[in-house]
């Protein structure tokens, strides 16, 4: 690759500065083989990150993190970095060269091959690291995938996890293929640490270090307390009490966590509010016609899988939503359950307070944020807003990671767009809505850690007055259940990440 001559990217008044606690940080994680930034969403993990990887002086490095997530090392790389270091995006299929909002094309064979004077980092989405996209590199690439080229490359000087509790499952494809590649320096970035149970950390220690953390079973029986239930399955109700201040050291040895109150004292706490609704008449009988149908295995004696509870658990999260319109349904014996294929229609008695609460708004300017786990609504929300002439955003998977990028860093807080919606999944982490006041959750997610990332959209650095935090519930239904799991899940989180 020829020379580049850098011009001016970005100037001295928009570099960003290294508060004293980040210096201080740094100090501390600089000769570390091995770290961890705990610290909330909005606590500049990203820009902690960034001068990290500077302070070690690496040559070649790897950023992991989510579609989404490109868009905040796109906007703060040359924040952080000096310009001589170059930021290559890597895809599935292609490798380009970028600088601000300019990309070039490059050959990441040829990259990985050629000596160089200045230090290049390599940023890579997680969906990459999957089995099937590794085959289907390879199949554009003479017989080679993404994955292989990356392990013949050899020892990395570095490698950071950005939204690290994506890597909690030991036997997800993309967390034992990241594994695979070696590096002198690790460090990963989480402000939940766990998703669903504390010994879901362990896969993170692995990452780090796994002559230490080598077996998951052995960190389970030690730090967990866990029991029996009625099927069989070893469950998880938290930390063994006498373990819990030396669980507690070994998170902070690894690296520090700082709070967004600590951070940005400034910035109100969200108010968090809950509105109830009635299901209407016609989504309250097909909810409990429903609901009998799937209950009647268990009436039968029959023994219920945990995937299909969960299953039949998460069918009724739907249906609490929007009205299902059955499409068919079916005895699946492989699943032992009715299965069901339907679709969320109108009406709606959440969406219904959905547009109460947008009508109540009391300035023109005020922007909204809405979130549901499921496509559905957010579709049906499009009609109800193009009927009543409010302007949205509704970003989707099928948007590129350039035009999710463009609608949240740009469109949304740029324009007279009142609404910004998205799938949790999707939305829900590693993007910056702080123009917005209000934020609408359609259902809960079973993860508090997925809920407190979606927060973090909005409260966080940026934000300029005090943020709404409104839950819609059914009253009545399994929304009361899901609340009462991540209520417990909190419990846990607290103990171990609390002050």
């Amino acid at each position: 690759m020829t020379d580049i001559l850098f011009e001016p990217l970005v100037s001295s008044a928009n570099k960003f500065e290294c508060t004293d606690w980040q210096a201080r940080d740094l100090n501390y994680l600089t000769p570390m083989p091995y770290s961890a930034n705990w610290s909330q969403m909005g606590a500049y993990k990203t820009s902690t990150g960034l001068w990290l990887l500077e302070r070690k002086k690496v040559h070649d490095s790897i950023i992991i993190t989510s579609k989404v997530g490109k868009g905040a090392y796109y906007s703060d790389f040359y924040k952080c970095l000096p310009e001589s270091w170059e930021l290559y995006n890597v895809g599935i299929h292609d490798c380009t060269l970028r600088i601000e909002d300019y990309e070039s094309a490059v050959d990441l064979d040829t990259l990985l091959k050629q000596d160089h004077k200045h230090p290049r980092v390599y940023l890579i989405h997680y969906d990459a690291f999957t089995n099937r996209a590794n085959k289907t590199s390879a199949n554009r690439n003479g017989g080679m995938g993404l994955l292989d080229r990356l392990k013949l490359f050899g020892e990395w000087d570095a490698i950071l996890i950005d939204e690290a509790h994506r890597i909690k499952n030991r036997d997800a494809q993309w967390t034992k293929n990241i594994k695979k590649l070696k590096a002198k320096h690790k460090h990963v970035m989480t402000g939940t640490g766990f998703v669903n149970n504390p010994a879901e950390i362990w896969s993170l220690l692995n990452f780090l270090n796994k002559p230490k953390w080598g077996s998951y079973w052995a960190f389970r029986n030690y730090f967990c307390d866990q029991y029996i239930d009625a099927r069989g399955f070893r469950m998880i109700r938290g930390i063994l009490p006498y373990r819990l201040e030396e669980f507690r050291k070994l998170r902070k040895t690894l690296g520090p966590r700082h709070t967004m109150a600590k951070v940005h004292a400034g910035i109100e706490h969200p108010v968090e509010s809950v509105h109830e609704v009635d299901l209407n008449p016609i989504q309250k009988r097909m909810y409990l016609e429903i609901k009998a149908t799937l209950q009647t295995l268990d009436q039968k004696g029959e023994t219920l899988q945990s995937p299909n509870v969960l299953s039949q658990l998460n069918r009724l999260r739907q249906i609490s939503v929007a009205t299902p319109e059955v499409l068919s349904r079916g005895f699946d014996p492989s699943m032992n359950r009715t299965v069901y294929d339907i679709r969320l229609v109108d009406p709606s008695s959440k969406l219904d307070e959905v547009m109460s609460i947008l009508s109540e708004l009391d300035e023109p300017d005020q922007k909204v944020v809405i979130f549901s786990n499921f496509k559905d609504p957010l579709k049906l929300l499009e009609t109800r807003f193009k009927k009543a002439d409010i302007p949205y955003i509704h970003m989707e998977q099928s948007h590129s990671d350039q035009q999710r990028y463009n609608l949240w860093h740009d469109v949304f807080p740029k324009s007279s767009v009142k609404v910004f919606m998205s799938t949790l999944a999707l939305g829900g982490e590693s993007i910056n809505l702080s123009c917005a006041q209000y934020l609408i959750f359609l259902d809960r997610s079973w993860s508090p850690a997925q809920m407190k990332q979606a927060i973090g959209r909005v409260y966080r650095p940026g934000q300029k007055g005090a943020v709404e935090v409104i839950y819609i519930n059914a009253k009545k239904t399994v929304d009361g259940y899901v609340k009462k799991k991540l209520d417990t899940k909190d419990k846990w989180f607290n103990e171990i990440f609390g002050d």
